[in-house]
């Protein structure tokens, strides 16, 4: 519950900050720094060839394509901001081939410039072993193709399991990347610690 109640928390002062103008998604993402609890614990980088306009709804509703342990991918917007259409709110649900779901709802949704999302655990069927985790998506226009940046914010849901558990989600998110670069066109840049 304390989970959920952060990240409705989070969304809320994420959505009611956002400049209403065009603005740099380094803001929202300050913005989201000062928020969170959790620690800011990876930067990873990828090129996609196409814009963000394509890359965006790739990355967002077609997590099957590039991760091979999601079966499905389906969306509830209820909680949409924008109502029955997807927004900061709406909530993606993967699931997995052992039936197994993962609630995420979203926290930002700018695109073509960013978009975030956190982890409903008490709505969620699988168990993370985090206590909070964010990751944030910044996309810019990189010549002929989009440059991705996603900052990735987790803690551990036991104090101490951090030197176990960051390798784990590292390798996760090293993985995952690499084979949306490939499905969809691109390349893993790479990551790094902030």
């Amino acid at each position: 519950m304390f989970v959920r109640t952060c990240a409705v928390a989070l969304a809320a002062a994420i959505t009611l900050s956002l400049p209403a103008g065009p603005a740099p998604a380094q803001e929202a993402l300050a913005e989201a720094q000062t928020l969170t609890q959790a620690t800011y614990r990876r930067i990873v980088e990828v090129r996609f060839d196409g814009s963000p306009s394509e890359v965006i709804p790739n990355l967002l509703t077609r997590v099957d394509l590039f991760d091979p342990t999601i079966e499905e991918v389906r969306f509830d917007h209820s909680q949409s901001v924008s109502p029955g259409e997807i927004g900061v709110g709406s909530r993606r649900i993967c699931v997995f081939t052992d039936g197994r779901e993962l609630v995420e709802p979203l926290l930002v949704y700018d695109p073509p410039r960013a978009y975030a999302y956190t982890v409903d655990a008490d709505a969620s069927t699988m168990a993370l072993p985090v206590r909070e985790i964010v990751l944030f998506y910044e996309f810019h226009e990189d010549g002929d193709g989009t440059l991705v940046t996603v900052h990735a914010f987790y803690d551990p849901k036991i104090p101490g399991t951090g030197p176990v558990i960051e390798p784990v989600l590292t390798g996760t998110l090293r993985r995952t990347f690499q084979t949306a670069a490939e499905v969809f066109g691109g390349e893993y840049i790479g990551d790094q610690r902030p």
